[in-house]
């Protein structure tokens, strides 16, 4: 094999190294490459290929290895730590010995990760579920609509900040029009049963034109836009919460492509990052994307 078949985007595999899994060329200055293991703890590697023969490997999908931030100036374009996807279960592992079964994960109304989520879900299904949404709506119940909603978003559920509640809950109250338009859209997005670019624009921009009531934050955030879809199927819709998704996907060397304007290509990112997360993780009991996003979270907080 000749230095040539080496290039940056090439995958291939340390034989003398295969716990650190597939890896991909970031640059290529002969004799050395630098190389991102996926499974390694290290950012990357510099290899001499003087001193060791790298496995090519064919080109497979890798949802990691296909998403990984820039490498600029001999350095990942990022601010967080990388935490190896070991090291990581691990630390969960200690924080949760028995997974995502472990009682203190499930936990209750005032402590854990899971149960009070699922009980936001429980709630939204009673509410809003089974085309009750719909029905309000076509019977133009906007009131009883609104209420309905801001129950299943904001009681007993820490994922909107007080700020994003009073805004949304002063937003739906301002202009029935507009919101009308924003349930509309949001029920046509549920329903797919699974993100669509031709749903979530309409979504988002009905969600943008909800007025701003003056001196309050804004409506059009992201955890505003994904928190009803997360609790009406979180086996289908992930909820983002800015910062500690962000951090969690740089922790993972994975490309979020965020913005704070609500752009398709960040939500399917993040779909894309929690579908690899929950394939990872079903061995240690994932169930849905509440589970991806308490697990993001641990990966941001410990």
């Amino acid at each position: 094999m000749t230095y040539t078949s080496y290039e940056p985007g090439v995958l291939v595999r340390h034989p003398a190294k295969p716990k650190w899994g597939l890896g991909k060329v970031l640059t290529v200055k002969l004799p050395n490459v630098a190389v991102f293991f996926r499974d390694d703890e290290a950012d990357y590697r510099t290899i001499s290929l003087n001193h060791a023969t790298l496995e090519i490997v064919p080109h497979v999908v890798d949802a990691i290895l296909d998403n990984l931030p820039p490498f600029v100036g001999g350095q990942f374009d990022v601010k967080a730590r990388r935490i190896a996807p070991a090291a990581i279960e691990a630390r969960f592992k200690q924080i949760f010995p028995l997974g995502f079964n472990d009682p203190n994960y499930l936990g209750k109304e005032e402590y854990g990760e899971r149960n009070y989520k699922w009980a936001a879900h429980e709630r939204y299904a009673e509410t809003l579920g089974d085309g009750q949404g719909e029905e309000l709506l076509a019977a133009g119940k906007l009131k009883e609509l609104t209420v309905r909603a801001r129950t299943a978003a904001s009681q007993d559920i820490n994922l909107l900040s007080p700020y994003e509640k009073m805004a949304l809950r002063d937003g739906l109250a301002a202009d029935p029009s507009a919101t009308e338009r924003f349930f509309a859209a949001l029920f046509a997005f549920i329903a797919a049963g699974t993100p669509r670019k031709d749903l979530f624009t309409p979504l988002a921009q009905a969600l943008a034109a909800i007025p701003l009531a003056e001196g309050k934050a804004r409506v059009a955030t992201w955890p505003v836009l994904t928190i009803l879809p997360f609790l009406a199927q979180p086996d289908a819709f992930m909820f983002l919460k800015p910062e500690p998704t962000k951090e969690a996907a740089e922790r993972r060397r994975f490309e979020l492509q965020y913005s704070a304007d609500l752009r398709w290509v960040t939500y399917k990112k993040l779909m894309i990052m929690s579908n690899t997360l929950l394939e990872e993780l079903r061995d240690e009991g994932a169930r849905d994307y509440i589970d991806v996003q308490s697990y993001m979270w641990v990966i941001a907080k410990y």
